[in-house]
């Protein structure tokens, strides 16, 4: 992974390492002047920046690693989540990160550099996928066609999951097709590293294939078989790093810190288990109580899901903490220790034991490694409630702590297999349901509804949030 210096300035980004920039005055999706070298990176600081910010506050009051308690993150963790919510989400993948990295491989085919092709196709995978995660249907195959048309037809999702594994194998052929130059500091992900990009795709793939567990039992198993290279070590992490000043910082850090709105904590659901397992790892997640108005200060404590009572004193909960939420926090895309997670998931269903065992261990020691921790590891693994012990619960625990860093794709692994137990909210807006996907945004419902109404169907309300997509069904 590799660490730059990066600016944000509403969908476009200024970057990279602070040499280049975009010229925010000219139209964003014309890139006639604009080199590859400049749309890669704000395509990349996007993705990450849509990652880090709605994506993971709304998916992580749903799997209860925020609690908020006011405004936007309280709605959100008493499943008021409406088309409106999904707004800035939904455009930023789809016109910024989407149509930068089209520009990205339209231009790259012009000069010749597949390599540059290839990283494109794999980021827009990735892009692709985490949409059609969150909403289930989504427009695939007409989307991105031109600038002007604006009611692309719906995709299923079991149409769009092969695509995308086809998009990235592909991508890993064009990576490793030595033709081109491709990229290098440009590439605030891997700068360039190309082999370190073949195992990111492969690793992504795995994630995908595994997110068909229901579906396709053993299509994950079946690639792992072949022994693919993949994300085995910290420094192979995908991950974007953001910078010190205010218009560089963290998208969780700028959300709840920078903007003075103290509207969001962590939730009492995984600060209790953690506390309760001894985890080191607390008081690098989590700040403790700011201030002693209550009589808390100091301590490490989470908020109800859904709970309403205000904390803009900062005197009641937590809030996230250095590992995550500082201004140079990484918003990580893929790590070593998910792979790993994977990976032992597949061995249970494989009923291989003793190779889950060894992922499993291997997955909490890399996450260990990454923050700092490596010392504090034998004795938690050691810990009765965290030693391996052959059972998806336990194995899918132990990734939920560790998926902190990336909500959104622990909120997959929810719903396919329903750990952890999740508190239902006192007061909530789908009649008791965890949501299992997100509303179509207001403003595709302005302009595309009748793709919609053709493809999945116009949205019922909060019942919209009890549908499941098609591999969750």
């Amino acid at each position: 992974m590799k660490h730059s210096y990066l600016m944000a300035l509403g969908f476009v980004v200024i970057l990279a390492s602070c040499k280049k920039t975009l010229d925010i005055n000219n139209d964003p999706n014309s890139f006639t002047d604009v080199p590859v070298n400049t749309i890669l990176p704000a395509a990349e600081v996007n993705l990450a920046y849509a990652l880090g910010g709605d994506a993971s506050r709304i998916s992580g009051n749903i799997v209860q690693y925020y609690g908020g308690h006011r405004n936007q993150p309280l709605d959100y963790g008493q499943y008021n989540i409406t088309p409106a919510t999904t707004d800035n989400f939904w455009t930023n993948m789809y016109s910024v990160v989407l149509t930068n990295l089209k520009s990205v491989a339209e231009k790259s085919r012009v000069e010749g550099d597949s390599i540059y092709v290839g990283v494109s196709q794999i980021l827009t995978a990735y892009t692709f996928g985490t949409l059609t995660d969150t909403y289930g249907d989504i427009p695939f195959t007409e989307a991105l066609q031109t600038t002007t048309d604006v009611t692309p037809a719906y995709d299923k999702q079991e149409n769009i999951y092969p695509a995308i594994i086809g998009l990235i194998e592909k991508g890993i052929a064009n990576i490793k097709s030595g033709t081109g130059t491709g990229p290098a500091d440009d590439d605030v992900i891997y700068a360039g590293d190309i082999t370190n990009w073949e195992k990111f795709a492969n690793s992504l793939k795995l994630r995908y294939l595994n997110h068909l567990s229901k579906r396709q039992p053993t299509a994950a198993s079946d690639f792992l078989a072949q022994n693919p290279v993949l994300i085995t070590d910290n420094s192979e992490n995908a991950g974007v790093v953001f910078g010190e000043d205010a218009a560089n910082a963290n998208p969780i850090y700028q959300f709840d810190i920078l903007s003075g709105r103290k509207d969001n904590a962590v939730c009492n659901t995984l600060v209790d288990k953690m506390i309760a397992l001894t985890d080191p790892r607390v008081p690098v997640y989590f700040y403790p109580v700011k201030n002693d108005n209550n009589g808390f200060a100091g301590q490490y404590r989470g908020n109800d899901p859904g709970g309403d009572d205000d904390d803009s004193g900062e005197s009641l909960f937590s809030r996230e903490g250095d590992a995550y939420a500082s201004s140079t926090s990484p918003v990580m895309l893929m790590t070593a220790a998910e792979v790993q997670f994977i990976i032992a998931e597949i061995q249970f269903r494989n009923s291989n034991a003793a190779a889950a065992q060894t992922a499993y261990e291997t997955a909490i020691a890399n996450d260990f490694d990454a923050l700092g921790l490596s010392a504090d590891y034998a004795a938690y693994i050691a810990n009765a409630g965290v030693a391996f012990n052959n059972t998806l619960d336990r194995i899918m625990e132990q990734k939920w702590i560790t998926m902190f860093q990336a909500p959104f794709e622990s909120w997959v692994d929810w719903r396919r297999t329903g750990v952890p137990t999740l508190i239902i909210p006192v007061v909530n807006r789908t009649g008791g349901v965890v949501p299992r996907k997100l509303p179509y945004p207001q403003l595709e419902l302005n302009l595309n509804a009748q793709s919609i109404e053709a493809g999945p169907g116009l949205p019922d309300s909060f019942n919209e949030l009890k549908k499941h997509v098609w591999w969750d069904e």
